[in-house]
């Protein structure tokens, strides 16, 4: 994945963005994501994603899925997101980049709606594996024994995440 196009966006264009992202997130997170003074740069790729540095730090990625943040702003605790914690043995699979199954989770934020972005982090460290997207309630990914219940988006092996590494 190489830059195509990349420019900064004004600063009404980064209102709507965070409106954007409103939909999406709460507010909590979108002032994590974006400081007070905020150089926000667009960042197209050859590949046709589109990403966003804010302050030179790449922080997130639109996808069809919606904006997903990078994975470093959860290894490095900057961002807060609703959780799933996944046994050791899904470890393996999920930084492959499988979806998530039901017999692996041994934990669930009660506040997931089906359509959220999550975190996928290990039961033993508590370290961000993944970022996916919730396909069911918390309550039904509780009453379920088996399937997918968390679409993989974004992991350590991924192109974003290689980007990411050679963006700095």
């Amino acid at each position: 994945m190489n830059i195509k196009h990349r420019h900064f966006i004004q600063k009404s264009q980064i209102k709507e963005l965070q409106d954007d992202l409103l939909t999406q997130y709460d507010e909590k997170f979108v002032n994590q994501i974006f400081p007070k003074k905020a150089r926000i740069e667009l960042i197209q790729t050859d590949a046709g994603d589109t990403l966003y540095a804010v302050n030179d730090v790449l922080k997130l990625w639109k996808s069809d899925e919606g904006y997903i943040p990078v994975l470093t702003l959860l290894l490095n605790k900057q961002v807060e997101m609703k959780t799933i914690v996944v046994d050791k043995g899904a470890i393996r699979f999920v930084t492959n980049g499988a979806d998530v199954m039901r017999p692996g989770i041994t934990q669930i934020d009660p506040s997931i709606k089906k359509g959220d972005i999550v975190v996928i982090v290990d039961e033993n460290h508590n370290r961000a594996l993944a970022i996916g997207k919730s396909m069911l309630d918390a309550k039904q990914m509780e009453d379920k024994n088996s399937g997918k219940v968390v679409k993989n988006l974004h992991t350590i092996q991924d192109d974003v995440w290689k980007f990411e590494k050679a963006f700095k």
